[in-house]
């Protein structure tokens, strides 16, 4: 999943805004050339966030030769628009970590965890080795830009991240560390073991578990 820059933003909320523009309005609105604007939008059309159509219904008069095209947000780049939820999670996390109630604490960890692992248990398949379900579960995570691998090492099945998923949660309290080991311990069946955390300062986060 690419970070969006400020241009990218700009142009994805000027085409929200406009419910679709061509190529010639982004011109106009931006001040640059076609040759820019088509360079942004082919990749952001590539990456999901922008499509293109026709323009229906067509501009009066405007029966006769190739018809205009436009591009639109698509609903992945309104979800890339509204990724300022960020800073929702993390203030969310720290008040569910800052409460003084143990049990009520573990109770809403526990939904978290809980919901996470349906969600990931509806996506793969649950029958299979555990080496075909990781695989799978890695595909899944990859999709949803988790940075992870995934591989086999004599009797272990090893599951890599490249990279925290939830760097600044993590910051906050490392619970969300515990949260993501036993959300692969249910979405796998088998008990996980961390042997490496982003948390910790190591290159990549690596769990461990018996094939």
């Amino acid at each position: 999943m690419s970070t969006l820059d400020s241009r990218d933003r700009e142009i994805l909320e000027y085409l929200h805004r406009s419910a679709g523009a061509d190529i010639a309005s982004m011109c106009d609105f931006l001040g640059v050339t076609r040759t820019a604007v088509r360079h942004r939008i082919s990749r952001l059309e590539a990456e999901g966030l922008v499509c293109c159509g026709p323009q229906s219904p067509p501009l009066s008069g405007s029966s006769r030769g190739r018809p205009r095209l436009l591009f639109q947000v698509t609903p992945d780049g309104l979800h890339s628009l509204g990724q300022n939820y960020r800073q929702m999670a993390v203030v969310m996390w720290q008040v569910i970590t800052g409460i003084s109630d143990p049990e009520m604490r573990e109770q809403l960890l526990a939904k978290v965890r809980d919901t996470l692992a349906g969600d990931l248990r509806r996506r793969i398949s649950g029958d299979g080795p555990l080496e075909e379900r990781l695989g799978d579960l890695a595909a899944e995570m990859n999709a949803n830009g988790f940075n992870v691998h995934s591989e086999r090492s004599g009797k272990l099945q090893i599951l890599r991240e490249t990279s925290c998923p939830f760097p600044l949660l993590a910051e906050v309290d490392d619970s969300i560390c515990r949260v993501e080991q036993e959300v692969l311990e249910q979405v796998l069946g088998v008990p996980v073991d961390v042997v490496s955390r982003c948390r910790d300062g190591a290159g990549c986060c690596e769990f461990q578990m018996q094939g």
